[in-house]
């Protein structure tokens, strides 16, 4: 028998469009809670990041780590139309892979041997079918199967694209002054990382874990939250969430067991803060 792993994560998805810009078109500068991926389909677009300007022509991609500040122009002659997605997920080794750097750009020549250009046709063909949207409304309608067809082409194109950043080295990428210093930030936020996950059943503050290593408590956070997108706090309760929906789904467990393992003061504090992650409480989601 082979047996899948079994899969817990959300994604996230917000901001999912085909939009076009005028000439002289500018955005300013700003930052997102979430990661943002753009695909320019006609024109060109100049995207300054911290202090760098990425352009980029038909074809290309860019993604830009949650937080970044960036601004963004159609200096050219003629329009820029683009397919733009700002999106989460809760998978953690996924969000290390995707913080590592500010921003990664995906070149036309290195997309056009994916399947991304066929993620677009096809997102375009639901957007035809889809009906209008409702006076006051900006989202289009869609029937059930382009729903379920939306999310699984979003997803399609997130591997595509994780795919490439990880077996294509980037040139185009924030470059690290100091590579020695960078390697160190990365093993200790991985060392953060470590005795977070290890003692999730115990009330540790993150300033402990900041005291054991020698550091203060906002270098601790700095040094997590470019490394892995999420501050120290974040990520734990990320990790709750994972580990309360797996538990929920697969064991036994009551609640009350379950919240003390994850090192909550009480069972109702472990309901509430579950509704606040998922809109239900932990009965309810386990019986769906």
């Amino acid at each position: 028998m082979y047996k899948f792993p079994k899969m817990m994560n959300t994604l996230q998805v917000s901001g999912c469009h085909f939009d076009t810009k005028p000439s002289g078109w500018h955005y300013p500068r700003h930052h997102h809670p979430l990661f943002e991926l753009v695909c320019c389909l006609e024109g060109d677009v100049q995207h300054v990041i911290q202090r760098d300007t990425i352009t980029l022509k038909p074809g290309d991609w860019l993604l830009i780590r949650t937080g970044v500040r960036h601004e963004s122009s159609n200096s050219a002659n003629k329009p820029y139309r683009y397919f733009n997605i700002h999106f989460d997920l809760d998978d953690l080794n996924i969000r290390r892979i995707l913080s590592l750097q500010s921003y990664r750009v995906v070149r036309a020549d290195q997309a056009e041997n994916t399947r991304l250009p066929a993620c677009i046709k096809e997102l375009s063909a639901i957007i035809s079918r889809s009906q209008p949207p409702a006076p006051g409304d900006d989202e289009q309608k869609l029937n059930f199967e382009d729903q379920i067809l939306l999310q699984s082409t979003t997803l399609l194109i997130l591997h595509e694209v994780l795919h490439l950043l990880k077996h294509a080295p980037d040139k185009e990428a924030t470059p690290s002054t100091d590579p020695a210093g960078a390697l160190s930030a990365a093993n200790l936020a991985h060392t953060i990382e470590e005795r977070l996950t290890q003692q999730i059943d115990e009330r540790v503050l993150i300033a402990e874990t900041a005291r054991d290593l020698s550091i203060s408590r906002s270098q601790c956070t700095r040094l997590f939250s470019k490394v892995y997108g999420l501050s120290p706090r974040q990520y734990i309760s990320r990790y709750k969430l994972n580990a309360a929906k797996e538990m929920l789904s697969t064991s036994n467990l009551t609640v009350t067991e379950i919240a003390d393992r994850l090192g909550f003061r009480s069972p109702s504090h472990f309901s509430r803060q579950y509704r606040r992650w998922t809109g239900q409480s932990p009965t309810e989601y386990r019986s769906k």
